[in-house]
C-alpha cells in the first residue's frame, strides 16, 4: 500500500515540479512580477516532494536495505533524494528572501532545477 502511494504520488510531484519550473522560467524571461500563485506553487511543490521523500523513507526503513552493511546501492536512491530535498529547501528559502522579483524567479529556477537533476539521478539508480 505504501509503495503504491510512493509510486503514484511521484506523478503529482513530476507534474507540479514541471509546472513550477516552467512558471519560474517564464517569470524570469518575461520579467514577471512575483505573485501569490508563484509563492503557492513553490510551497505546494516543496510539500509534494516532502511527502514523496517521507513515503520513500518509511518504505526504506521498513525494508531490509538499511540493515545490510554492504548495501550501498540500496542507500544511493534515498541518500540522493535527501540531498535533492535539501537543495530544494535551500533554494525555496533563498527565493523567498531574494529582494527582487527577478531574483526570486532566478533563485527558484536554479535551485529547483538542480534538485530536479538530482531526483533524475536518484531515479536512474533504482531503474
Amino acid at each position: 500500500m505504501l509503495k503504491m502511494s510512493h509510486d503514484g504520488w511521484r506523478w503529482l510531484v513530476i507534474l507540479i515540479g514541471v509546472i513550477f519550473l516552467v512558471k519560474m522560467l517564464l517569470g524570469l524571461v518575461q520579467k514577471g512580477k512575483w505573485s501569490k500563485l508563484d509563492r503557492q506553487l513553490g510551497m505546494f511543490t516543496t510539500i509534494a516532494v516532502d511527502i514523496q521523500v517521507l513515503f520513500g523513507l518509511i518504505i526504506w526503513f521498513m525494508g531490509s536495505w538499511w540493515q545490510v552493511p554492504a548495501s550501498v546501492p540500496g542507500a544511493e536512491h534515498p541518500v540522493t533524494m535527501l540531498i535533492a530535498l535539501t537543495v530544494m529547501h535551500i533554494g525555496w528559502a533563498r527565493a523567498k528572501k531574494a529582494s527582487t522579483d527577478a531574483g526570486k524567479f532566478q533563485q527558484a529556477l536554479i535551485w529547483f532545477a538542480v534538485a530536479a537533476l538530482l531526483v533524475a539521478l536518484g531515479i536512474v539508480r533504482v531503474a
